[in-house]
């Protein structure tokens, strides 16, 4: 049990703990290839046939279950039983059985420690925890993973100056409004109100203060980056 200062990891922003919003989610996705996703996943990680991998915040299993191919087996974990609901079905149908799932969020994931982690991943999840607790789930992440195992965190991260934080906004609104139309940008409006985004500068000194060496950063625009990390 975890003391009464300890943060409650409900869910953020987009309430995907109902179970109809959880179902118009792939829907409202289909923009996102999680295919090609995955194969970026497994060339920057350099995942192996016989790898586990832990990915946390897997929704309805767009990565995992393709990283379930490449994988002897692949961990689901995230707060949303619906979501982890829609990806046992899509398993089931698609007769992948080297998968396994947990009704857990970052901090509440209790890792068996006889199974050993090569690889976890996180995509567009961490931005749900406040930078505090942001620091005490990658300190987990780093306790879950073999020594020199990887971590793939790709996230919603900021790199514009503070001055120019409406503008840049606007125009993250915009292009998302543009890409995949209203639906999702009165999201991303949810998640610049409601979520905790941090800057460049601050997540890379969570990473390397919770055990991590960052071994390669990759931007695209103002607000996404991708991570790779070595437990050190």
């Amino acid at each position: 049990m975890n003391p009464e200062w300890y943060y409650n990891e409900k869910q953020s922003g987009v309430d995907y703990l109902n179970p109809e919003i959880a179902r118009e989610y792939d829907d409202q996705h289909q923009f996102r290839n999680f295919e090609e996703e995955t194969q970026v996943i497994i060339r920057r990680l350099n995942v192996k046939p016989g790898d586990t991998a832990l990915e946390f915040g897997c929704g309805t299993g767009g990565i995992t279950l393709n990283l379930a191919k490449y994988c002897q087996k692949v961990i689901g974990v995230d707060v949303s039983k619906e979501m982890l609901g829609i990806l046992n079905e899509k398993a089931e149908k698609q007769n992948i059985e080297n998968i396994e799932t947990h009704h857990a969020g970052f901090l509440t994931y209790n890792h068996e420690a006889s199974c050993e982690v090569d690889k976890i991943i996180s995509v567009l999840a961490l931005h749900h925890l406040p930078d505090f607790w942001k620091s005490v789930a990658l300190l987990k992440i780093a306790e879950i993973l073999k020594p020199r195992g990887k971590l793939y965190l790709f996230d919603v991260v900021f790199t514009f100056p503070v001055q120019d934080h409406q503008r840049a906004i606007e125009g993250m609104i915009k292009n998302i409004r543009d890409l995949a139309g209203a639906p999702l940008a009165s999201e991303t409006n949810t998640h610049i109100r409601d979520e905790f985004s941090t800057y460049d500068w601050i997540m890379e000194g969570l990473l390397v203060k919770s055990g991590f060496s960052i071994d390669s950063v990759e931007v695209e625009g103002e607000n996404l980056i991708s991570y790779i990390c070595s437990k050190l």
